[in-house]
């Protein structure tokens, strides 16, 4: 019985293998999103390491690399991943995975770094922006316990 979804996550798979082995001929595989580029790398490890040699997948990455990716490629890409998702339900959960993480950083839905106080957060220059998940009181001006650097 087919999987719901796999032939969507399989495409989008598809979508960012493309996309990586283009940015890498064109040796444009520079640390500008370095989150973005390892979640692609761990995406085509995944892929490549469950689907192997399979020559649809070697013939989609080889299209990439030389700029034009037919129809007839990447739909055999497409359906090879997502054959092999419907056969190894482990697979199809950490495909589904790494396809969510990449959606989810293009989005900027991606956790990141960023600083976590348990009890007061100052700023001396600039602002603070403050967003996610916030629990506690918010307020901005100065702390009337310490004074800034301006102040008394």
């Amino acid at each position: 019985m087919p999987t719901p979804g796999v032939d969507l996550v399989a495409g989008a798979a598809v979508g960012y293998l493309v996309r990586k082995a283009r940015r890498v001929s064109a040796g444009a595989d520079v640390a500008a999103d370095q989150v973005l580029d390892e979640n692609m790398d761990a995406l085509h490890d995944l892929v490549s390491g469950a689907v192997g040699d399979d020559p649809a997948l070697t013939r989609l990455l080889e299209q990439a690399g030389d700029g034009e990716v037919t129809e007839r490629t990447t739909r055999r890409a497409t359906d090879a991943i997502a054959d092999l998702a419907e056969e190894d339900p482990a697979f199809a959960t950490e495909l589904a995975a790494s396809v969510d993480r990449l959606q989810r950083h293009e989005a900027g839905l991606a956790p990141h770094n960023g600083i976590g106080a348990a009890r007061d957060l100052r700023a001396e220059t600039g602002g603070v922006v403050v967003a996610g998940n916030v629990s506690g009181g918010v307020t901005t001006g100065h702390h009337p316990s310490r004074p800034g650097p301006h102040e008394g």
